[in-house]
């Protein structure tokens, strides 16, 4: 009967209505490059049950779903496939992403001969 119990218990951790889909990811979690595929599985799987958690959404079912709301408020660490995914999303979403540009050269340049000039770093959260 504690079997059945624990079965029921793993079953109701985490469960989800429907996929998980962030718009900051548009080509999708598995093609990010910052998940693997199994991790972007997971993800998409539970992450509805992940953010509805973390956010206070929805209240933990079972003594897992409690730790990971322990973790995901910085309270505990992870240690659980579902906690530490969970957390290495949270990192990609603080990561502050820059694009390298280039300025066409102008004669007006006071430095010539530098090809510093050349390039200019552009933060893209502005």
């Amino acid at each position: 009967m504690t079997t059945a119990t624990a079965t029921t218990s793993n079953f109701e951790s985490f469960h989800a209505h429907g996929l998980f889909n962030d718009p900051r990811y548009p080509r999708g979690l598995s093609r990010s490059g910052s998940f693997t595929i199994s991790e972007a599985q997971r993800l998409e799987q539970f992450g509805e049950a992940y953010q509805a958690l973390s956010t206070g959404a929805r209240q933990p079912v079972n003594e897992e779903e409690r730790h990971f709301v322990q973790v995901a408020h910085g309270l505990a660490e992870a240690e659980t496939p579902h906690e530490k995914v969970w957390m290495k999303y949270q990192k990609t979403l603080q990561r502050r992403s820059y694009t390298l540009t280039s300025r066409p050269f102008t004669s007006h340049s006071t430095s010539a001969g530098s090809d510093d000039d050349d390039i200019e770093l552009l933060d893209d959260e502005d």
